[in-house]
């Protein structure tokens, strides 16, 4: 998450810069492209996942020239090496310049909550559920950790674990199982979504949400409150 955060907030003097290298190129990413993830690699390269909106954008951005020539150029402006992937936007595709809003339909209370997730696989993930009737709380804190999604009452928490680390060698993994273990010790499950299974399975990873939802109702036997953030504009 730190990786992707630090993209975030340098994206725009990144493209501004990229603009000045190669004009054409840098406004196509401009008009349509943002970080949707971003996690460093065993071999020390970090992994850079573009969010593209765009279809005939990410279809050039995916050729193998383009491709290669991104990726050089983020190498010079941000002075590692860089794995580009482009791939689809979470809320699907729209015009240039106008990135859909993965809460797009939702009530505005529960805007205000999505909108503190941590970027637009998370935004998408959050929106989800909260169509599935399970409203989460974002950077929830617990212990001396922050979940990225929290059901308090449940005890159920979930967090987003880079792009795809089930298919490598799992980061932190010590520091993941203590985490995991300092707050089991308190009564929370945690499950662990990576992003490219929020991109690709949305539905599969809420499915698996909406079971463990199913497993620890509250002992009072009530449903899922909203989280505290506001009551007016809350779905019933």
């Amino acid at each position: 998450m730190a990786e992707l955060q630090r993209f975030i907030w340098e994206w725009p003097s990144v493209v501004e810069r990229l603009i000045g290298l190669n004009p054409a190129l840098g406004e196509e990413l401009a008009r349509s492209s943002r970080p949707i993830e971003a996690e460093r690699r065993p071999d020390g390269r970090i992994l850079m996942v573009l969010g593209c909106w765009v279809p005939g954008a990410r279809a050039d951005m995916s050729r193998s020239d383009v491709h290669d020539m991104l990726e050089h150029a983020f190498k010079q402006l941000l002075g590692e090496s860089i794995q580009l992937l482009v791939t689809d936007w979470p809320a699907g595709d729209g015009p240039p310049d106008l990135p859909p809003d993965p809460l797009n339909g939702l009530p505005e209370a529960l805007k205000d909550v999505g909108i503190t997730c941590r970027g637009a696989l998370a935004r998408s993930f959050f929106a989800a559920a909260a169509r599935r009737g399970i409203y989460f709380e974002c950077q929830y804190p617990v212990l001396n950790y922050r979940l990225d999604f929290a059901l308090p009452r449940q005890r159920i928490g979930v967090e987003l674990g880079g792009w795809g680390w089930r298919a490598w060698t799992r980061p932190n993994a010590i520091e993941r199982r203590e985490r995991e273990q300092g707050l089991g010790a308190e009564g929370w499950t945690i499950l662990w979504f990576t992003g490219e299974e929020i991109l690709h399975h949305l539905d599969r990873s809420i499915e698996e949400v909406v079971r463990l939802v199913g497993q620890r109702r509250p002992s009072d036997g009530t449903s899922i409150r909203p989280p505290r953030h506001g009551r007016k504009g809350w779905p019933h």
